[in-house]
């Protein structure tokens, strides 16, 4: 019903920093699709169900394939470990921690809202070293 997520014990600064996350994400993420469609016009045509995952693959297969592939090999490396930090945060249980905060907890370690900003801020980073290589590309 409506305004039943309310019901959920979640503090806004927390629910605040996990969403900035997923949308600081998400912009690095389509610059990755990005480089990929411009590399293999139509490739976001064909996202379907693909995942953060198989994306960083393809960027990783697209790139080595250009003469200036290896300015992009730091930067592919980058995103695919980024996107298992994403994961984790993403995939977290929801739990107690020992202060008696609601958090999400990645194998019995608590994703702080400093955790969270940590992992925001090197999204950001890797989008900001990544897009002018996206835009770089013809």
């Amino acid at each position: 019903m409506k305004n039943d997520r309310l019901r959920v014990q979640l503090d806004g600064a927390y629910a605040e920093a996990i969403g900035r996350a997923v949308f600081v994400f998400a912009r690095l993420e389509w610059d990755a699709i990005w480089i990929c469609e411009k590399l293999d016009p139509g490739y976001i045509n064909n996202l379907g169900t693909k995942t953060a995952g198989r994306i960083a693959n393809d960027l990783t297969r697209l790139t080595t394939m250009l003469p200036t592939g290896a300015r992009f090999a730091p930067h592919c490396a980058e995103f695919k470990r980024l996107v298992d930090i994403r994961n984790k945060l993403l995939h977290g249980k929801p739990g107690t921690a020992v202060n008696g905060d609601q958090n999400l907890i990645d194998r019995g370690v608590p994703w702080t809202i400093e955790k969270i900003n940590d992992a925001a801020d090197e999204f950001s980073t890797a989008q900001i070293d990544l897009n002018p290589l996206m835009h770089s590309l013809p």
